[in-house]
């Protein structure tokens, strides 16, 4: 097996993109895009946040709840993930206009 593959590897490899400003590059990996799609299946494709409030809202997105470039090892960690409509993650990542935060998008 390719070492890159490995929990290991993908975590350093994860951390070089960090490393060298290219969070982009995670977020086109296949292991990135397998995941994000299993997540928002197992949510049923569901807003987490809206669903918490009573509410039904199609998820789009899937937020990492301890940001990749903090928290390189739990990039790809399901527990670490939440599936949300654009106008909640949108909210999560503006609680504070305060600091700037590359993973906005």
């Amino acid at each position: 097996m390719n070492q890159r593959y490995t929990p290991e590897g993908l975590t350093r490899w994860i951390q070089e993109l960090v490393a060298a400003d290219n969070i982009h590059g995670f977020y086109i990996c296949k292991p990135w895009i397998h995941l994000r799609a299993l997540v928002l299946k197992e949510q049923h494709y569901e807003c987490q946040d809206c669903k918490a409030k009573g509410l039904y809202t199609p998820a789009a997105t899937v937020h990492h709840e301890k940001t990749v470039r903090k928290f390189p090892w739990l990039a790809l960690t399901k527990s670490n993930l939440t599936a949300l409509c654009d106008e909640c993650h949108y909210a999560r990542h503006h609680k504070t206009e305060s600091k700037w935060n590359d993973e906005k998008w």
